[in-house]
């Protein structure tokens, strides 16, 4: 499933319109669409920061994403000295607090990539807060919100210039327009990062039921997180593909009393240890 993120409703439409997604009429607050059997999920968050945490909270938290899905997060954007065209963003500036992100960039495609600043006001063009980066009111929120159910290397930002600070100029049908101009390019990547995403979630399940069962208890006694646990699990793939006895060194460290640890901070050190004996 891809997990589609607008502020504005005429940023959505042209997604609405290709996938024939429906409107989920139980959504009161803000506006639902889908199509499951496209693998599809939309949501108009509305504008600014709390907004949008709000709206990618409530959606995630009622339809649980897996490993295998994504969030994209498209719209319009301000743009600041001589950017204009769509950009991927490979680093999101929260100007309010100065914190920074990075959504992880593994996939190939055509687009120019960027940075964007998101603030909680308008930016005027006058105070240049973006330092010159992109600025919307969206990306860093849906960020921090989209962490909590996604991985980084799930999160995608797309963002269309559209003005220079005079956002008062844009209407919601030149905003429609951009989106129409970019449509074709943005079906592209979807298309592409979502089929790439299902090899990838069935690849997760390629190991055997004993495999996967020392690989369930062992991450449970190393205390993995979610990210060591998506590690693990590719690193016992490649052992298994490569031919390589991993399993006596599990078994040894349980005869050592080196598993099962009390804690994750204990886990991550048998982690690393683990991976030193392989070598």
């Amino acid at each position: 499933m891809v997990y589609i993120f607008t502020a504005l409703y005429c940023e959505a439409h042209i997604f609405i319109r290709q996938f024939h997604l429906v409107k989920n009429q139980e959504c009161t607050w803000f506006q639902e669409f889908y199509n499951e059997s496209a693998g599809i999920r939309l949501a108009v968050t509305g504008v600014g920061e709390i907004a949008a945490a709000a709206v990618v909270g409530s959606v995630c938290s009622t339809y649980k994403p897996t490993p295998g899905d994504l969030l994209l997060n498209v719209g319009i954007c301000a743009h600041t000295t001589k950017k204009n065209g769509i950009f991927l963003c490979n680093k999101i500036i929260e100007n309010a607090t100065g914190k920074t992100f990075y959504p992880d960039m593994l996939y190939r495609h055509n687009f120019c990539e960027g940075a964007i600043v998101t603030g909680m006001l308008p930016w005027n063009g006058g105070n240049d807060v973006s330092n010159g980066n992109l600025y919307d009111m969206e990306a860093a929120a849906v960020y921090q919100a989209g962490i909590h159910f996604f991985g980084p290397h799930q999160m995608s930002f797309l963002k269309i210039v559209s003005d220079s600070g005079v956002m008062d100029k844009v209407s919601n049908e030149q905003a429609a327009h951009l989106m129409e101009k970019y449509q074709d390019c943005i079906y592209d990547y979807i298309r592409q990062i979502a089929s790439i995403a299902q090899e990838n979630e069935c690849g997760r399940h390629a190991l055997c039921q004993e495999e996967e069962i020392r690989l369930q208890t062992f991450c449970a006694d190393l205390h993995c997180s979610r990210a060591m646990s998506d590690s693990m699990r590719q690193l016992i793939r490649y052992l298994t593909l490569a031919g390589i006895d991993y399993a006596s060194i599990i078994q040894d460290m349980y005869e050592n009393n080196l598993l099962p640890c009390k804690d994750k901070k204990e886990g991550k050190v048998r982690f690393e240890e683990f991976k030193r004996r392989l070598l």
